[in-house]
Formats: C-alpha cells, structure tokens, sequence
C-alpha cells in the first residue's frame, strides 16, 4: 500500500511537472505569435513609409526640374569651385539656390496638399504638404511642410485636415506658439474633413507649419485621397 502511495505521489510531481512545462511552451507560443504579427505589422508600416517617400521624391524630382530647368535661376552659392574639377550634377544641385524670394509685385501667397496618407501620426509630427501648388514668393517648403515668411505683415492662413478611422487634432504654429487648433473625430469606418483659419502678423523669417496636438496624438488616419486631400495655404494679407 505504501508502495502504490509513493507511486501515484510520484506520478503527481510528474503530471506537475508536465502541466507546468505545457504553459511555458504555451506562453512562448503566445510571445512568438505576437512578436511574429508586430514584426509583420512593422514590415507594412515600413513598406507604407517607402512608398510615400518615393512618391515625395518624385514630386521633390518634378518640382526641382520644373523650376530649375533654366541656368538663368541658378546662383552658385560657393566660390570653392575650380572650373577644371569635375563635379558631379549632384553636388552641383546643391549648391544652387534661387535668385529671387519675393515676388516682383509684393505678392506672397501659397498652397499645398498632402499627396498620400499619414497613418497614425505622432504627436509633434509636423505635417508635410508635399506637392506645392502655388508658391509665390517661394517661402513654403515641400519637404519640411513649413512656410517661412519671406516678409513681414498681416498673414492669412488655412489648413484642412481629413480624418478616417478615428480622430486627430491639429495646431498650427508660428515659431513655437500656437494660434489655431482643430479637433475632427471619424469613427466607425466614417472620414470627414476640418479646416482652420488664423489671421497674425508675422515677422520676416517667422516659421509657420501645422502639427498633430503637442498632448494628444489622436488615432487613425490623416487621410488622403482623390476624393479629398488635406491642404495648406497662405497669403500676403498687408
């Protein structure tokens, strides 16, 4: 009787055992399924954000040949140069810079739009319009989505933003204050879209651009489509 006792104890510690190795094995399951589906998460994200930078160099390639085509718009801005070294179009592209940044006439005006979607974006980010519609007075940059005021006065300023999927608020900035906010949320598969509106005086060299809320990120989509594209613009008001 003593015997079958040890045996049926031992078959115990043995049972407990196994059940305890069987959990292990199935939480390392568990850790590898979820590190498995952010991995692939990441790999769509990643192939996401090639996709929008190769669609923003190639408006950014666009841009710089239709503006640039003429010799005539260049200066060089480095005397470095010796005319018998060879140096490659790159470099040279990059040294040169446009010769006027104001309109002849005074006038200062520009508009922008978002090319592709912006998927759950941080807070802080700073949007980016990439296609450049109109940029009289060539104070809005393409690539960092910020207008830098090439003259001082009475400025007006419009964004729209497009949300689907959830729900987002943004701010635009001059420099680091903050003087318009808007809120949108879409939930629900629904999307819809927000504009704002800011009239400032601004100083020559000032920094205006729109960003997601400083606090709070928000969820989803800034999104981007032939049926709507979130927009920024401005103009020389005074």
């Amino acid at each position: 009787m003593l015997e079958l006792r040890e045996i049926v104890q031992k078959l115990d510690t043995v049972v407990q055992e196994q059940s305890a190795r069987i959990y292990d094995l199935e939480t390392t399951v568990t850790i590898q399924r979820n590190h498995i589906q952010d991995l692939m998460t990441d790999k769509k994200t990643d192939i996401e954000y090639r996709r929008k930078l190769e669609r923003r160099l190639k408006v950014i390639e666009n841009n710089f040949v239709g503006k640039y085509s003429d010799p005539k718009d260049y200066v060089v801005k480095s005397s470095n140069i010796s005319p018998h070294e060879n140096v490659d179009k790159q470099k040279i592209q990059r040294l040169l810079l446009p010769t006027n940044n104001i309109a002849s006439d005074g006038l200062v005006a520009f508009y922008a739009y978002m090319s592709c979607p912006e998927n759950n974006p941080s807070a802080h980010l700073t949007l980016i319009y990439d296609v450049s519609v109109t940029n009289v007075g060539n104070g809005y940059n393409h690539v960092t989505g910020i207008f830098t005021a090439p003259t001082s006065g009475v400025y007006v300023f419009v964004w729209v933003t497009r949300v689907a999927y959830g729900e987002h608020p943004t701010q635009l900035m001059i420099n680091n204050a903050v003087y318009g906010v808007t809120f949108l949320r879409a939930k629900n598969g629904d999307d819809g879209s927000v504009s704002g509106t800011v009239v400032a005086n601004v100083t020559k060299g000032d920094s205006i651009f729109v960003r997601v809320h400083s606090s709070y990120a928000g969820d989803g989509q800034v999104h981007s489509s032939e049926l709507g594209r979130p927009s920024f613009s401005g103009w020389l008001l005074h």
